[in-house]
């Protein structure tokens, strides 16, 4: 037997005993328990321990902004971001409603066909450029999309190359990895205008093999430099310090958050935070699997009676489980006189929402409600409050919708110069006087203006939105196209706009009204669209 003594005792009178099987039982439940208190406890320490390593790697701002970003920091948080947007569920759903809110209702991409006489149809050429095979995995295709947003928030950085063949005019868009692009060479007298980027990496080579009829393959590591989508001296250099320059794989870099030259992930603000709420549910959870190891408590007399009684439990001498799947629920065997009793959460105040302060900084970080970032209304909350953006947000992915549209119009007009380049367009060259730089233009100075077109991220009744687009109708000020362009765009279902519109209009872009055109099909004796054919029943005779 073993004596206890309580930390206020004073006298032997105090003294409790206990058999050594229960004093082994007690001072391993104990230890747990402080155990996981404890680890619970510098959850919150641990929080602040991450956001101070987090800073490291950082100049401090005001400094050159060539130096404010460590750039082998970077490319570890990237890293990180990457493998948490796939494993930590507050990152991964957090970058997911993002690509939602910003791609989830399409996005209508259109080329003016001008107003001039003899206008060409820009519109084909762009429209061939995004349906091309080649483009659609990795730029027009819905997935693309989304896949580029995706890249917003784990990389903060978007590079991307044209590929552009020199004889027909065809451009093929592909990513470049971030790692690859260790520097850049920009204007010695304008440090904004960049004008050339570095790209190291290796290369895996075909070559003929020592038989014949064979091949072998070879790493090779190579240095190249790509110009800036833009810049397009009238005199190219064909290498620079010795690497070769290609001119046919002009780059467009996009950086959000951006300090310095390189962006910054959406994700970086955020990932201290969701590593601290993981904490504190890992936390939480210990700590419960060690409050529920003992469900119960039994007194006895004597040390026969709890062996006894060990036995009848299936529990050991030192309290632990004899029998398979009891590790749970367990009965602690204690000497007459001994309380066993463990600490609740209204001892400690310990429960699971004590951990959504730091979730909400995870979704102000991405810019979204914590209701829909945790997928829970709350108590006060309700369903609508829970999947709906506020209106600041609301600004936010329409920024983020506008610097997408941007991206796209920049890569579009390369596009455009270079089937007027190879002659798929009629148009010319020319050379800015001050620049020196080539640019091209339609024949006629006709309109290449793209269209690009986001549905409203509002959450405004479909009833409510026809009966505003039919009251704009009703005051004569727009034309009938733009009033069925916003039809389309409202009514659910309508997947190619572009398709019906061209249905609704002639050659010239005039708009044609239904009934009209179907008179028309008819007088000329051509059946119209869904219509039955008038002349078949005279053929069929």
């Amino acid at each position: 037997m073993t004596a206890l003594t309580p930390a206020h005792a004073t006298s032997t009178a105090d003294l409790v005993e206990v058999d050594r099987g229960t004093l082994a039982t007690l001072v391993h439940e104990h230890e747990a328990l402080i155990e996981a208190v404890s680890d619970y406890a510098r959850a919150a320490s641990g929080v602040a321990d991450i956001l101070r390593r987090d800073d490291q790697g950082w100049s401090r701002l005001g400094g050159d902004a060539e130096e404010a970003i460590d750039r082998e920091r970077l490319l570890e948080k990237v890293a990180l971001a990457r493998v948490m947007a796939v494993a930590d569920p507050l990152i991964k759903r957090g970058l997911v409603q993002r690509q939602c809110f910003v791609w989830g209702r399409g996005v209508t991409i259109r080329a003016s066909k001008g107003d001039t006489d003899g206008a060409q149809d820009v519109n084909a050429v762009v429209q061939g450029f995004l349906d091309d095979p080649s483009n659609r995995a990795t730029f027009s295709a819905s997935t693309a999309h989304a896949e580029r947003e995706r890249t917003f928030g784990t990389d903060g950085n978007l590079i991307l190359s044209l590929i552009t063949d020199p004889v027909t005019g065809r451009v093929q868009v592909r990513h470049l990895p971030l790692g690859e692009i260790v520097d850049v060479i920009t204007n010695p007298e304008d440090a904004a205008e960049v004008w050339l980027y570095k790209r190291e990496y290796t290369a895996r080579v075909i070559e003929p093999g020592t038989l014949p009829s064979t091949t072998r393959t070879r790493r090779e590591s190579r240095r190249v430099l790509y110009p800036a989508l833009g810049f397009t001296p009238s005199v190219r250099a064909k290498t620079l310090d010795g690497m070769p320059v290609e001119w046919d794989k002009p780059v467009v870099h996009v950086a959000v958050n951006a300090i310095g030259r390189w962006g910054v992930p959406d994700a970086y603000a955020a990932l201290p935070w969701a590593q601290g709420y993981r904490d504190v549910l890992s936390d939480l959870a210990k700590y419960i699997r060690a409050v529920a190891r003992l469900a119960f408590t039994m007194t006895t007399k004597s040390a026969r009676t709890a062996t006894a009684a060990r036995e009848r439990f299936g529990v050991g001498p030192d309290g632990s489980p004899t029998a398979p799947g009891s590790g749970a629920g367990q009965t602690a065997i204690m000497p007459d006189g001994t309380k066993l009793a463990a600490l609740g959460p209204s001892s400690i105040r310990l429960d699971a929402d004590s951990g959504k302060p730091l979730a909400g900084m995870v979704a102000a970080a991405l810019g979204l409600p914590v209701t829909a970032l945790l997928a829970d209304p709350g108590v006060t909350g309700a369903r609508a409050v829970a999947e709906t953006l506020d209106e600041p947000q609301r600004l936010e992915m329409g920024m983020r919708q506008d610097l997408h549209a941007d991206l796209i119009r920049r890569i579009l007009d390369h596009v455009i110069d270079q089937a007027i380049r190879v002659g798929r367009l009629q148009g010319g060259a020319r050379i800015d006087p001050i620049t020196g730089h080539l640019s091209y233009a339609l024949a006629g100075d006709q309109d290449r203006g793209i269209d690009i077109d986001f549905p409203d991220l509002s959450t405004t009744p479909l009833k409510e939105l026809i009966e505003a687009i039919v009251a704009a109708d009703g005051t004569e000020l727009l034309p009938p196209r733009a009033i069925a362009y916003a039809l389309l765009l409202a009514l659910p279902g309508i997947e190619d706009v572009d398709a019906v519109m061209d249905e609704l209009t002639d050659d010239e872009g005039a708009f044609l009204w239904p009934r009209e055109r179907q008179s028309a099909a008819y007088d000329a004796g051509q059946p119209a669209q869904g219509q039955p054919d008038p002349q078949a029943d005279d053929i069929a005779a």
